[in-house]
């Protein structure tokens, strides 16, 4: 089946129905000014692993979604208004929600 994958591998049994379109791994966040007291629009965030490299901006409330990733470690670049923020972040076991990001 062309596409088609095992909903979970690691798990080591045979498939017997293989799913296509299954959800990949994503990091998500809030970027904000912790001087100002507002969230950032606009900011760029970068994520870079072996993998390959994955960006998103900030909307107007200050997220970032970083959706279908693959299972890797990344180091998440953070830049906006000259200033920059990284965080280590790995996707291999789990989807990964930061939260609040202050970005001093």
């Amino acid at each position: 089946l062309a596409g088609a994958e095992r909903l979970h591998p690691e798990w080591g049994t045979g498939p017997r129905v293989y799913y296509k379109h299954l959800p990949k791994k994503f990091v998500a966040g809030t970027v904000y000014d912790p001087v100002e007291k507002e969230v950032i629009i606009g900011a760029m965030c970068t994520l870079t692993g072996q993998a390959g490299q994955f960006t998103a901006t900030t909307d107007s409330f200050g997220d970032f979604w970083l959706r279908d990733l693959p299972e890797d470690d990344f180091t998440l670049t953070i830049a906006a208004g000259g200033k920059v923020k990284k965080i280590e972040v790995s996707t291999k076991v789990k989807d990964i929600g930061l939260g609040d990001i202050p970005l001093v």
